[in-house]
């Protein structure tokens, strides 16, 4: 897979995500079994926006050329995804998310591989 495949992909899925975070914040936290309590609503909707702005930043960095921009950009959504992970672990851990849950942290999982992947192969797969 290209890193331009990979940011096209990831895009979609954090601008979708970020889009149901800041817009349907109550029925993104029933998907994950909690209350729509006003401030996990408002809580949310700040998770929102940064999820959007990087899917933001994917989409437009799939036309760079230099590979130092997008691997800038694929360490970013690399930490993203791994402190994601880790966040969502602990809070499944401690019953905090019902089972919808798994589904973020099999999201984390592949697209931090993708980023990985896209990290290693280099200069290479740009195209």
């Amino acid at each position: 897979m290209t890193a331009k495949t990979f940011l096209t992909i990831s895009s979609i899925f954090a601008i979708i995500y970020g889009l149901s975070f800041l817009l349907a914040p109550k029925q993104s936290l029933a998907m994950y079994g909690s209350e729509p309590e006003p401030h996990l609503v408002i809580a949310v909707r700040f998770l929102g926006v940064p999820l959007l702005a990087l899917g933001v930043v994917q989409w437009f960095s799939r036309e760079f050329r230099d590979w130092e921009a997008i691997r800038a950009v694929l360490i970013a959504i690399a930490l993203e995804n791994a402190l994601t992970l880790l966040v969502n672990l602990w809070g499944t851990a401690h019953g905090l998310f019902n089972a919808m849950a798994w589904s973020t942290t099999i999201v984390s999982i592949v697209f931090l591989a993708g980023a990985l992947y896209c990290l290693s192969t280099g200069r290479q797969r740009v195209a």
